[in-house]
């Protein structure tokens, strides 16, 4: 009897298998390298954890909390990185699956769901690993609130979801606006409280931050992580709400750009 490929997308398949496939596709497609491929996605959070490190303590700066160096970067940079890579991961995938979207009767909200789930299991595999080794190695104790940790986490998650999801519309209306969003992110590493928590800030400047929905996130992950830690920028409903905007914004954007293809076809 002929084995099917699990990596196969079968449309006839339950759901949770074509969905399944996908992500195996997309894991095995992404990480090519092999062993070397999956160990480059945990050096680059590595990477950007012991660069800003070691800047605190070239410039001597201390931690706002009574905790470890690492540990309060960490908490800062994990979040960032799971927002920033999903949004680059939605943005790309029907780019980089789009030959299966003629051969294969693929659905695109299944590409883009199998996409975004396999950044959260692998942002919860590195942050797992680098908390673990943080505390072996630099001291800290574990999370006071497990469940407000995943919540900031999830937040950050979501918000890169419908983001990235409205950035791979956008890219199929205007590939110039699609290639502008990521140079309106760059500022987001500066303004989301990597470095800094949001008790150090004066008033005027919060007011403004408080737009930011990943500083909101990431002062969650640091709320349930830091005992008595408490700030005035870690609302859960803005980041879903901001997410969610995003996400609806991307299905209007989507079925604009369906119903001007088919237009075009008609002329």
């Amino acid at each position: 009897m002929e084995r099917t490929d699990p990596s196969t997308y079968i449309p006839d398949a339950p759901l949770f298998q074509r969905i399944g496939a996908l992500i195996r596709r997309e894991r095995a497609t992404r990480f090519s390298g092999g062993a070397i491929g999956y160990l480059w996605a945990y050096l680059t959070p590595v990477a950007f954890i012991t660069l800003i490190v070691v800047s605190f303590h070239i410039l001597g700066r201390v931690p706002p909390i009574y905790v470890s160096t690492e540990l309060f970067v960490a908490t800062g940079i994990l979040p960032y990185v799971l927002f920033r890579q999903t949004i680059g991961a939605m943005a790309r995938t029907v780019i980089a699956n789009r030959y299966l979207l003629y051969f294969v009767p693929v659905n695109v909200t299944e590409l883009f769901l199998a996409t975004a789930i396999l950044e959260l299991l692998n942002i919860i595999v590195t942050v797992v690993l680098i908390f673990a080794l943080i505390m072996i190695f630099s001291g800290g104790s574990a999370p006071h609130d497990v469940l407000g940790v995943i919540n900031g986490f999830f937040m950050a998650w979501a918000i890169g979801v419908g983001v990235g999801r409205f950035v791979a519309v956008l890219g199929q209306w205007s590939d110039t606006l699609a290639r502008a969003v990521p140079l309106a992110l760059r500022p987001m590493f500066w303004i989301s409280g990597i470095f800094y928590t949001a008790t150090e800030l004066p008033n005027s400047a919060i007011q403004i931050l408080w737009y930011n929905p990943l500083f909101h996130a990431i002062e969650l992950v640091r709320e349930g992580f830091f005992l008595g830690y408490e700030s005035q920028i870690s609302s859960a409903w803005y980041p879903a709400s901001f997410a969610l905007v995003f996400y609806l914004l991307s299905l209007v954007v989507e079925r604009y750009v369906v119903d001007t293809r088919r237009a075009r076809h008609r002329l």
